[in-house]
């Protein structure tokens, strides 16, 4: 029996290694925000950040991308997101990439040396989207009818450039603070917001560890210490989808939530549109709610 499952095994392995490997084109775009500036032909502006990440143990590649969202070019936010796949059956690379207007735009995939080449249909033209690479942190970019190695036309020519980086990428791991109501404290991070605890990895007595979203986390630690001013200024701040939701939800566990300014039961409307309020968790620290967009 251990035979066959060995067997069965060993292709998904094979398929999974070889999807890798195919994908490992976009290694130096991981983990990292690309950004441009231009002007189309028509003399409209084009403005994108595009950050990419690998997903399922890198056998897809996921796109966020800023932009544009509207036909007068005067919103500015999520526009596409993406995905790299590559195709055992007809050994390319696909991509799919969804904007916020409802459309799909589909192709694939090809590299010259580290240039990235796109190719799909727009209307009954075929496009192409070239990323030629010319050093780390910048790449030529380039959109238009591309044929036999040859330019026929130039939609757009401009440069995607990233900030230098150390060689390493960064992400949020967690958050910890020091609590006297350990109990407390915990089941209101648990009950308000709903965030899934987890055990903490050697067992200790005295922590109550949450997963918040992803891989984040939020370290409850009880221990005593000199009583101290939580100032509003220092918070963590969590942004929601439904921030009408989170109020309902608060007023029906009676939890005060006040504006910036501290007038109880109202919202604070920033300069760039987004609503925040905020609130004390039970041992005094101030948490941020709002609803922007990321």
């Amino acid at each position: 029996m251990k035979k066959y499952i060995l067997l069965w095994i060993l292709p998904l392995v094979a398929q999974v290694d070889a999807q890798q490997n195919k994908l490992a084109i976009f290694d130096n775009l991981i983990g990292r925000t690309w950004i441009a500036e231009g002007n189309w032909g028509d003399g409209s502006k084009f403005k994108q950040e595009i950050e990419f990440q690998y997903d399922l143990d890198s056998a897809l590649v996921l796109t966020n991308a800023k932009g544009y969202t509207n036909k007068e070019q005067t919103a500015y936010g999520s526009r596409n997101h993406g995905v790299r796949k590559f195709d055992m059956e007809t050994n390319t690379i696909k991509f799919w990439e969804f904007d916020v207007f409802g459309g799909l735009t589909e192709g694939t995939v090809k590299s010259k040396g580290k240039d990235i080449i796109y190719t799909y249909s727009y209307g009954e033209s075929v496009v192409t989207d070239y990323w030629e690479y010319v050093d780390s942190n910048t790449y030529n970019f380039t959109v238009g009818a591309y044929k036999d190695g040859k330019w026929k036309q130039q939609y757009l020519t401009t440069q995607f450039t990233s900030p230098k980086t150390m060689g390493v990428s960064y992400s949020f791991d967690h958050q910890a603070i020091v609590v006297t109501h350990l109990m407390e404290t915990g089941d209101f991070y648990k009950d308000v917001f709903g965030f899934e605890e987890i055990p903490h990895p050697e067992g200790k007595p005295g922590y109550r560890w949450f997963k918040m979203f992803g891989n984040s986390q939020l370290h409850l630690i009880k221990k005593d210490v000199a009583e101290f001013e939580k100032n509003k200024s220092m918070h963590l701040c969590l942004a929601v989808n439904n921030l009408e939701k989170i109020i309902e939800r608060l007023i029906s566990k009676d939890i005060d939530f006040y504006d910036w300014p501290g007038t109880k039961g109202s919202i604070t409307n920033r300069a760039d549109g987004v609503k925040q309020i905020y609130i004390q968790d039970p041992d005094g620290y101030w948490l941020e709610i709002n609803d922007a967009k990321h």
